[in-house]
Formats: structure tokens, C-alpha cells, sequence
């Protein structure tokens, strides 16, 4: 496996157009084969058949013989883009309204472009998520751990090939590739999974965010499994509503190739979905509930690990992971639950579960010389936010410090949430910038100390830097704390700019400055 770290440490500066067809240098597929696979409401242009080599929703993608896909975007629409893709080499575009006083080029219009682009991406790579047994999971919180988890128990416990696409990165069998989304455009996924067909992987393991989902970005994917982990408080500034939410996320289960649906039914939208799921598919239901198909009890963790007992169908078990907290049981009891639906012997993949050492920047510790307990953690919505602190607190014997922060131009409805949830759990809170983007931090400010009832629990500090090391000397050994909102990011977005940042790197440095 090739792992390029420093296109890793880096993979925000990229862009989202850096990788997504360097699988497809050999492809060539002729239009009309395309068109099959897609709804044409009419054509424009010559009635030739040429070759395809290559498809992209971005411009600077195409080349000679390219097919460009005109989406309707949010900030951007790719019909102001057409005439730089035909100067890249654009022979047809795709398009829902044809566009007028275009020569030598052939127009298909299609009754929505994005289902079409998964369509048309699918035809042009040969189909190979019918390759591939290919799991998807989706909830507000979990995501990323519960594909680390998978995919290491796939490898690791079953010696099965298998590939992964995430938010942290794309596991493709060979190659590893850094994420600029959680789930990539219909192109880049489709260019993934055949780059991993080619690599004889067995399974891929992708995480489907609402966005993604909403964006047809998975439309027409022949999934096998799909996983419902929880919803909470998160991405309104999109879809406006809880409810539109969740029908984001729901609409994954409602896959024509669905097999099996694993859901945590603790939550009460996965009890709302198991309700609502096609009859066709067999459900495997996790969570603490005694109902639940695969459950947890006798919970307990300190700062080294996790234990409980495991009761399924098939028995009881003793699972112990170097994950901590209860959140991280359901991400283990999910991880398990996939399995178990798709008919695994769980005890051949509990060995592999406790030597599983986590994903990178999620509430993963910081050694340190002042024996300080330190951990940095991606939450960023107040459910997480209140998990780890939660958890964090069950097994701290000092005092209890966060550093967090809420990003630019996004749901500002969430920011007195996490006020109040620091609050709460913390003996003091660094309130500090995180990705403010557009937005003044002053105005971010003001929305997080609305959820503040005693002024002298938190400091806000707009230096991210400042914040974290303020926070390190206040702590004493024995104390903890948790430095939240940014996890493995290597950047801090303001202002359109994104600048060189990590707090792990932040901290290291800190220490290094103490001697």
C-alpha cells in the first residue's frame, strides 16, 4: 500500500478536483453506452457516437474527449463553466436546460443532472459497486469510527481485502488517498471503488453523509448493508429542519439492492426507522435496549480503555477496546452488528477488536511530561461535545478543561448548545476560533455566550494557539483536557484563506517551548 503523507498532511489545499479521475488515464466508453444508463429528454448537436475518456463535474477535469456534467450548484453553477470545459476538450455536456450558441459540441439534457451523474459514472467505470460487497453508514455521530472499525476488523479478524472511503481518507487497496468530504462526487466515489476492483478488494466501507446522500452523490449505489448510527443536532444550516435530516439519511435504506439495515434503536430515530425500513431488508438492531439484537451491558472505562458484555442471539461475550466511553460502545456494537448481519462469526473478530488503536484525532490521548491527561477530538456538535465530556468526566480524578469553538457560516442555532454542554461538564471552558470562514469570530462569540450563565467558567480567546496553551497551564497533573472541535484537520479556513494548523502539533509544540 502506497500512503502519501504529505499529500495527506495537506489534502485541504488540494481542492476537491486533485484526485478523483486518475483511475480512469485508460477508460474509454462510446456516448451512446453512456446514455443508456441515464433518462435523455433530448440531443443537440451532430449524431455521432464518439469515445468517452473521460467524465468530470469540474472543468479543469476534462480533457480531450471529456463529458462534462453542467450541476446546479449552490455557490457555483457548472453551466457558467461550459465553455472553459469545451476549451479543455468538452466534446458533450450534460445539462437540464440546453444552453443556446453552442457549435461542435453535442448537449444532453437530462431531467437532473446530479441523478445523472451517478448514472452515467456508474456506466463509465463498469459498474463496480456490483463488484464489490460495499456497506454504507450514515448518522450524525460515529461515521468515521465505525468504518475504521469495520474496516479493520474486515482485515485485521476476517483477512479480507478491503477498502474505505471517508472523511480522513480513501483507502482504495493500494493507494491511499487523502479526503476532501466525507462522501466524494458521484465520479470520485465510482473512479474509488473501480480502482479497487482492480486491486481485488473484496469490500469497501464508505461513509454517507446526509449532504452526499442529498446530493445523489451515492444515487443508484448497489450497497449491501446500510448503518443508522444516531441523529442529533447538526447540518441545519442545509437542510433547514430536523425532519428534512432525517429523511436525508433515511432515503439510504431505501436502496432497491439493500440486504440489511443495522440500527442503533437507542436513539429514537433509528427506533422511527426500523419501523419504516422496506420489509425486504433484514434488520439487526444494536444498542443497551433490551430489545436489541446485539447488546451491551456491564459498561465500564477509564483512560486506557472500554469493557462490557456483548449478548446476541448467540451467546454472551466480553469485549474489551482501547476506545473509551459509551459513545464508542455503540460504535464497536455497530462495527459488530455488520458483521453479524452479514453473517460472520463475531468471536473470530473480537481478538482483532481489542489490538484496533483508534482513529487519528479521535479523543486520542497526548502524552505528555506533566502527566496532564490529553485529548483531541473531532466533536464539533453538541451531542459529541457532550459525550466525550461526559465520558471524560467519569474518569478524570483532577479537574476537567475544554477548548472548543463553533465554525463560520454554519447552524448558529448549535453554538449556545455547546456553551451550555462545556459548561455544564467542565470546571472551564477556552471558547476559541475553529474554521470561522466568512464570518467575524466576534459575531461567533456572541452566539456562543448565550448558552454562558456564569461568565467566570470561560475565557474566549481568538487565537486558537493562545487558547490551548492558556488552557495547558492552567493544568496540574491528574487534570484532563480536552481540546475539541478540529480533530485531525490541518488547516484553519478564515477568510477564504486556509492556513497551516493542528492541535496536536500545537500542543507538541507547546511542550517542546517548556522544555
Amino acid at each position: 500500500m502506497i500512503l502519501n503523507a504529505a499529500l495527506l498532511s495537506y489534502a485541504p489545499l488540494l481542492q476537491r478536483f486533485a484526485f478523483p479521475l486518475l483511475n480512469s488515464m485508460n477508460a474509454s466508453v462510446d456516448l451512446k453506452t453512456l446514455l443508456r444508463a441515464t433518462q435523455v429528454k433530448k440531443r443537440c448537436g451532430s449524431d455521432t457516437n464518439p469515445d468517452i475518456t473521460n467524465i468530470a463535474l469540474h472543468h479543469r477535469q476534462i480533457r480531450p474527449n471529456g463529458l462534462f456534467f453542467a450541476v446546479p450548484g449552490y455557490e457555483n453553477d457548472g453551466c457558467d463553466y461550459v465553455h472553459a470545459a469545451i476549451a479543455n476538450g468538452a466534446e458533450v455536456i450534460v445539462t437540464e436546460n440546453i444552453i443556446p450558441h453552442l457549435p461542435n459540441v453535442i448537449q444532453i439534457q437530462v431531467p437532473d443532472v446530479r441523478v445523472a451523474v451517478a448514472q452515467i459514472a456508474r456506466a463509465f467505470y463498469g459498474f463496480p459497486d456490483q463488484q464489490l460487497r460495499l456497506t454504507g453508514v450514515t448518522g450524525t455521530s460515529g461515521k468515521t469510527t465505525t468504518t475504521w472499525l469495520l474496516h479493520h476488523l474486515y482485515q485485521a479478524g476476517l483477512k479480507q481485502k478491503t477498502g474505505l472511503v471517508g472523511s480522513l481518507h480513501n483507502d482504495l487497496g493500494r493507494r491511499v488517498l487523502p479526503s476532501v468530504r466525507t462522501t466524494p462526487d458521484a465520479v470520485t466515489l465510482m473512479s474509488y471503488l473501480s480502482e479497487m476492483v482492480a486491486e481485488n478488494v473484496q469490500n469497501a466501507v464508505i461513509e454517507a453523509s446526509s449532504q452526499g446522500i442529498d446530493q445523489k452523490r451515492t444515487y443508484g449505489v448497489h450497497f449491501d448493508t446500510a448503518v443508522f448510527t444516531n441523529l442529533g443536532h447538526d447540518h441545519l444550516d442545509y437542510h433547514k429542519t430536523t425532519e428534512a435530516y432525517y429523511l436525508a439519511k433515511r432515503s439510504l435504506f431505501e436502496v432497491a439492492t439493500l440486504k440489511h439495515a443495522v440500527i442503533n434503536i437507542d436513539d429514537p430515530y433509528g427506533r422511527r426507522l426500523l419501523k419504516e425500513l422496506p420489509a425486504s431488508v433484514q434488520a439487526v438492531t444494536v444498542g443497551t435496549d433490551q430489545t436489541a439484537d446485539l447488546r451491551a451491558t456491564d459498561i465500564r472505562w477509564d483512560v486506557n480503555g472500554t469493557c462490557f458484555t456483548l449478548v446476541s442471539p448467540r451467546g454472551s461475550a466480553t469485549v474489551r477496546t482501547r476506545l473509551l466511553g459509551k459513545f464508542n460502545v455503540y460504535n464497536v456494537l455497530t462495527a459488530l452488528g455488520i458483521l453479524y448481519a452479514q453473517g460472520y462469526n463475531l468471536s473470530e473478530v473480537l481478538p482483532a477488536l481489542e489490538h484496533f488503536a483508534g482513529v487519528p484525532e479521535r479523543l486520542e490521548a497526548v502524552e505528555n511530561s506533566k502527566k496532564i491527561n490529553i485529548f483531541i477530538d473531532f466533536a464539533h456538535k453538541p451531542e459529541a461535545l457532550e459525550n466525550v465530556l461526559q465520558t471524560l468526566r467519569a474518569c478524570t480524578k483532577g479537574k476537567l478543561y475544554v477548548v472548543f469553538g463553533c465554525g463560520g457560516n454554519r447552524d448558529r442555532s448549535k453554538r449556545p448548545l455547546m456553551m451550555h454542554i462545556a459548561e455544564t461538564y467542565a470546571d472551564h471552558a477556552w471558547v476559541t476560533s475553529d474554521n470561522p470562514r466568512f464570518e467575524p469570530q466576534d459575531q461567533i462569540f456572541e452566539d456562543i455566550r448565550g448558552g454562558l450563565t456564569d461568565a467566570t467558567k470561560a475565557d474566549f480567546i481568538t487565537d486558537r494557539t493562545e487558547a490551548i496553551y492558556r488552557a495547558l497551564r492552567k493544568c496540574k497533573e491528574g487534570d484532563c483536557i480536552l481540546i475539541a472541535g478540529k480533530g485531525a484537520e490541518e488547516t484553519q479556513e478564515i477568510n477564504g484563506q486556509l492556513l497551516p494548523y493542528n492541535d496536536r502539533k500545537t500542543v507538541e509544540a507547546y511542550f517542546r517551548a517548556e522544555g
